[in-house]
């Protein structure tokens, strides 16, 4: 390890729990309003309907980039618990030697 690293193990837990929370936020904002942002034509003349494909085409790429983000999201969770778990493996096996 770094000599003189300090971190705080559980607030790093906490800081994963928290980007999974946030994640799971997401993709039920995307799972239950998705269809909703996409409204139907007004009317049935072209101007109408290609209002409402081109508001429909820009709700899905809202939609995919939440997505994105929730998956981001869980990838930073993921790597912030797994340097926390080396950090307490190294922390632990620093102390054996130290006994």
């Amino acid at each position: 390890m770094t000599p003189g690293l300090r971190a705080d193990l559980a607030a790093l837990a906490e800081v994963a729990g928290v980007l999974d929370s946030i994640a799971t936020r997401l993709d039920r904002l995307v799972g239950e309003r998705a269809a909703r942002l996409a409204p139907p034509a007004v009317g049935s003349d072209e101007v109408s309907r290609g209002v409402a494909a081109a508001v429909g085409r820009a709700a899905d790429e809202v939609g995919a980039d939440l997505v994105d983000g929730a998956r981001q999201a869980r990838g930073f969770a993921a790597a912030l618990r797994a340097q926390a778990g080396a950090m307490a493996r190294a922390d632990a096996a620093a102390a054996v030697r130290a006994d």
